[in-house]
């Protein structure tokens, strides 16, 4: 029950409504509520008639309400505290600080030490009965301090079995991809040894990066296995070791019954020694150039086959792969093919644009560059650059012994003919002689259903692993941790959701909780010892909101 409390400073009496919390199994008092001085009270209590209904003040309660229910639910805090070690501090377990790191994450990702401000904006004090103004970017620190790399997997691993024993997931189909992430970790910072300068999908490539892995199935649709890892690591290099660990921490795993789904830049020859030494199955993607002839296979040998409501042009056939006979489906993609178009016509703008520079270069008296014919050949062949991109000019040179001019034509026919041969194709393979081609299709389909996870971790407005703030690696590592945490919980939502005939997206889904809101009403009364009663209502919510709001409360 809510009560009043005076708290004196600098002279000053401020109050506070409170509830009593059992901290170390003594009772604390926690505040709701900052009133103010007696003179705020004072007029609250002076108000005309008009304003008996009393003084209002609206809290974000959708979100956070949904995701700790989601929580209770499949008894995260339970399991956190089975595998990390026991820590209280500001009247919070180490498991309940992690818990409200992840809440903010999914909500409003931003620093740890913005977290009270936020906080203080939602009911989520309330729900969980904690003293928002105490939780610092120390206490997160604090709590963070002393996890180990061990305990966080182990915790995952426990979180996923369970989860697993609540929902029917298969896992006879699962995912595999990498991402990373970059810092802003300073270069002489020796504290940090995941965060490493490599190839970074965002262009960061003058910052430090770390990386990270994670596997899902279709049914599942969360990190339900992820590694971070050093940033300068590639893709084939870590496969084989994610390998060992999909063997030890995915449920149900059997590898004679498991089709295992990645991307291209994992293979080499080993990688796939690995595969069939383990007995996995597997669909991925490779690079066409490993297979060069099958670039001159026509379009209209390609056959039809139907995969989810579109047909996707593919030609099969068995081939010799580094030592083995695998499946070969080389498919044609529209949207492979524009994307090559739009690259090739940016590359020879770009190319014409150098060369129109050299041409001005060439005719310049004040140029210093070399202007005999073998030269400026070999300078404007340097200039020309991009895949087939030499092949497409005819370049022209006029001049004896000195250079004057430099002129050229794009070659059409030969234009034509590179994106007859080569665009919109893709090459995958397999090892399922089994299986039909529509199947091998379908499942490799799948593979957009991870970039959905790694879209979500990069989103800035809910899940955003980035920015971050921690410059150690255990903590990075504990950081991420929470990050996949809240997005593990927002997929099982949004999962709850669509057993309930709402589809909807992780980040349309917060949006819409977030926007559900808990009107508190503050009201005079002599029923009780404060001599003020709080009434708690939820705002009005429209058609959709309230179809959501439904489905949580049954939770």
């Amino acid at each position: 029950m809510a009560s009043l409390q005076k708290k004196r400073n600098k002279g000053h009496d401020y109050w506070y409504i409170v509830e009593s919390k059992r901290i170390n199994g003594k009772p604390t008092p926690v505040v709701i509520q900052y009133l103010g001085t007696i003179e705020n009270i004072l007029n609250h209590f002076q108000k005309s008639p008009e304003d008996s209904q009393g003084e209002f003040k609206s809290y974000a309660h959708g979100a956070v309400t949904a995701l700790l229910k989601m929580a209770n639910k499949i008894e995260l805090l339970k399991i956190m505290n089975q595998h990390l070690t026991h820590q209280i501090r500001d009247g919070l377990k180490r498991e309940e600080s992690l818990l409200l790191a992840a809440i903010h994450r999914v909500v409003s990702p931003g620093s740890k030490r913005g977290f009270a401000a936020w906080a203080q904006t939602t009911t989520l004090p309330s729900l969980l009965k904690f003293d928002w103004k105490a939780i610092t970017s120390q206490h997160f620190w604090d709590q963070m301090d002393g996890i180990t790399e061990q305990q966080l997997m182990a915790c995952e691993d426990a979180i996923t079995r369970h989860i697993f024993g609540l929902y029917n997931f298969n896992v006879e189909k699962l995912i595999l991809d990498y991402t990373n992430y970059h810092s802003y970790i300073a270069t002489p910072n020796q504290k940090s040894t995941l965060a490493k300068r490599g190839h970074n999908k965002q262009k960061r490539y003058d910052l430090r990066q770390y990386s990270l892995a994670v596997v899902t199935t279709k049914d599942v649709l969360f990190p339900m296995c992820s590694h971070v890892y050093e940033g300068n690591i590639n893709d084939q290099t870590e496969f084989p070791l994610y390998l060992d660990l999909l063997k030890a921490r995915v449920p149900g795993f059997d590898a004679k019954t498991t089709t295992l789904v990645y991307d291209g830049g994992s293979n080499n020859k080993a990688n796939l020694a690995k595969l069939k030494g383990m007995g996995l199955h597997y669909i991925c993607a490779l690079s066409l150039s490993s297979c060069k002839e099958l670039y001159d296979i026509a379009l209209e040998s390609y056959e039809p086959i139907k995969v989810q409501e579109r047909e996707v042009l593919c030609y099969r056939l068995q081939r010799e792969i580094w030592g083995q006979d695998r499946e070969c489906l080389v498919i044609y993609s529209p949207k492979l093919f524009e994307g090559q178009m739009r690259e090739l016509e940016n590359d020879l703008l770009k190319n014409q644009a150098r060369l129109a520079a050299l041409v001005e270069t060439i005719k310049s008296e004040k140029s210093r560059i070399k202007k005999d014919r073998e030269s400026i050949k070999v300078r404007a062949l340097k200039d020309i650059k991009g895949h087939h991109q030499c092949e497409l000019f005819d370049i022209k040179i006029e001049g004896d012994t000195v250079v004057t001019d430099l002129s050229w034509q794009i070659n059409t026919d030969k234009k034509n003919e590179i994106i007859d041969k080569y665009f919109g194709k893709k090459l995958l393979i397999s090892d399922h002689q089994d299986w039909s081609t529509q199947e091998i299709l379908l499942t490799y389909s799948n593979q957009y259903l991870i970039e959905r996870i790694f879209r979500d971790t990069k989103n800035p407005h809910h899940f955003s692993i980035r920015p971050q703030y921690h410059w150690t690696d255990l903590k990075t590592r504990v950081h991420i941790f929470c990050c996949l945490l809240g997005l593990v919980l927002t997929a099982l939502l949004r999962k709850e959701m669509e057993d309930n005939g709402i589809v909807i997206e992780n980040g349309a889904l917060i949006d819409e909780l977030t926007k559900i809101r808990e009107c508190w009403v503050f009201k005079k009364t002599n029923g009780n010892k404060s001599g003020l009663k709080i009434e708690k209502h939820i705002e009005v919510m429209d058609v959709k909101q309230a179809e959501i709001w439904k489905v949580i409360s049954s939770l």
